[in-house]
């Protein structure tokens, strides 16, 4: 078996809120991921799936070494990144490179867009001054963008072009890894089609491997080797993306894929009705984090916190009842 690239391993992480702004009211803690392990293969695409607050962009950027775990470790390469010397630390953030959710945020309004795909080539070392501009061009070409553009402010561009000029950002320093969180959810339909192909291409030609974050699960069905899907910070279920498709073993799974537009109503999944909306994750009750939703919900699932385990080979779930309401 092929070690893998990319680790987290028991990772959690917490932030302290007030309920009346930063300076007042009475402290809240939020526990954003709680004891998530999973592992990422070389040239594997990941995907992690969950409604808003869920967690993923935690997730993400504890991947990316941009927040610390609380507790847990974060592997690349088989080695802590807590751990890392300075110079190992330099290899690891040209290897393992993100791409933000929001175009419109995640790009500097004052530098001009070809300075800004250069910035990685210049910190890393990987190009002088004088050869930037060519290789900026390059990338810019690559991500289906105009060299004469180069010379242009974000604001001049549409949404699905700033993700372009993002992923070219990304894309500068050569990584090995690539940690897409939400890289289309903010873009129009014909958008995020065009964006989700190149994505797919750009792993073919150059091998990458890729984390993509999504609420749809339409999407990572047709990007993901495998997913991930998150509820309350925490992994609920893991599987093969075909075999998570056609055989769920976990209600919340169930729940999501039930909310997918069809075209025909004859392709649509039976509706699961939950119980109430989504707890808020400062306030998740004892037994199973699902079980306030859940229709399917007995005694042990108010008591007792059900733990991530193999069904079948390779699809994992945390449910009690999984095994009975999922029959093979």
């Amino acid at each position: 078996m092929t070690d893998p690239i990319l680790e987290a391993v028991a990772v959690s992480k917490s932030f302290t809120l007030r309920d009346d702004g930063p300076r007042s009211g009475p402290k809240r803690v939020l526990k954003a991921v709680d004891q998530v392990s999973l592992s990422l293969a070389p040239g594997e695409t990941l995907g992690i799936a969950g409604e808003s607050g869920c967690g993923k962009s935690t997730l993400a950027k504890l991947l990316t070494g941009l927040l610390p775990p609380d507790s847990g470790t974060i592997r690349f390469t088989g080695t802590d990144l807590q751990q890392l010397q300075q110079e190992q630390q330099r290899r690891f953030r040209r290897s393992v490179q993100m791409i933000f959710q929001d175009p419109f945020s995640s790009l500097n309004p004052r530098l001009r867009i070809g300075d800004a795909i250069a910035e990685p080539l210049l910190i890393h070392g990987l190009a002088n001054r004088a050869d930037c501009r060519s290789m900026t061009t390059a990338l810019m070409e690559q991500v289906g963008l105009s060299p004469e553009l180069h010379d242009r402010f974000p604001h001049e561009f549409s949404g699905g072009q700033r993700q372009r000029i993002g992923i070219a950002r990304a894309l500068a320093p050569q990584p090995a890894v690539l940690v897409a969180d939400e890289p289309v959810s903010s873009l129009d339909i014909s958008i995020q089609a065009q964006i989700i192909n190149l994505l797919l291409e750009l792993k073919h030609h150059q091998g990458l491997t890729m984390v993509v974050i999504s609420h749809d699960l339409a999407v990572l069905r047709h990007m993901s080797d495998r997913i991930a899907v998150m509820y309350l910070g925490a992994l609920v279920e893991l599987a093969p993306a075909g075999e998570l498709f056609r055989r769920y073993r976990h209600p919340y799974t169930e729940a999501l894929l039930a909310a997918i537009p069809r075209l025909h109503p004859s392709d649509q999944h039976p509706p699961i009705r939950l119980q109430q909306g989504p707890a808020a994750p400062s306030g998740r009750s004892s037994g199973c984090r699902f079980h306030p939703r859940c229709p399917y919900a007995q005694e042990i699932c108010r008591q007792q916190a059900p733990s991530l385990q193999e069904q079948t080979p390779g699809h994992a779930a945390a449910c009690h009842r999984s095994s009975e309401l999922y029959k093979t």
